[in-house]
């Protein structure tokens, strides 16, 4: 049990280590002073690779540590619960409709909702936070941005999904 402790903690820190970069490595500033990155899809792979709760924990870290890193602290604690919930949603989608079933239909329809329950989730968790932080009017403009990096992000981790499933990295996380 502890070796199956250690490696899954290896993994979830490997992981919020590519969601940190993944988030700093491209980032385009918004009109609400956040900025549009690729980072979603390591955010989105946290949750498919360690589960909803290990995956969203990773993806929350990563992400929070990459604002604080890059000058967007104000964004820190909004962005670890989104980015959470994101990876959550994205685990939990994927993870019930794939169990017991290998067929790539079954993948690709839990990947399709996860991702757009997790964009949704990032959409809207953004447009409350702007909202409090800025007022509506403002929070209203990075909406457009917020759904292109959620697109993106799916968009980007989705090649990667048939070598996580031929690697059966979820099954030897377990």
């Amino acid at each position: 049990m502890k070796a199956f402790k250690t490696k899954q903690l290896a993994v979830s820190g490997l992981m919020a280590a590519l969601v940190m970069v993944g988030t700093m490595l491209v980032q385009v500033p918004t009109p609400t002073k956040g900025y549009i990155h690729i980072g979603d899809s390591m955010v989105y792979l946290c949750g498919i690779i360690l589960g909803p709760f290990t995956g969203g924990l990773a993806a929350g870290v990563g992400s929070l540590l990459a604002d604080v890193s890059t000058g967007y602290g104000i964004y820190a604690p909004a962005t670890f619960v989104i980015k959470a919930l994101d990876a959550a949603a994205v685990g939990c989608f994927y993870n019930l409709l794939t169990a017991g079933s290998s067929t790539w239909s079954a993948r690709l329809t839990g990947y399709a909702l996860g991702a757009l329950s997790g964009g949704s989730i990032m959409v809207v968790g953004y447009l409350a936070y702007e909202t409090f932080l800025y007022g509506f009017p403002t929070a209203v403009v990075g909406v457009a941005a917020n759904i292109t990096q959620a697109v993106g992000g799916a968009v980007l981790a989705f090649p990667l999904l048939p070598a996580l499933v031929r690697l059966d990295i979820r099954n030897r996380m377990k």
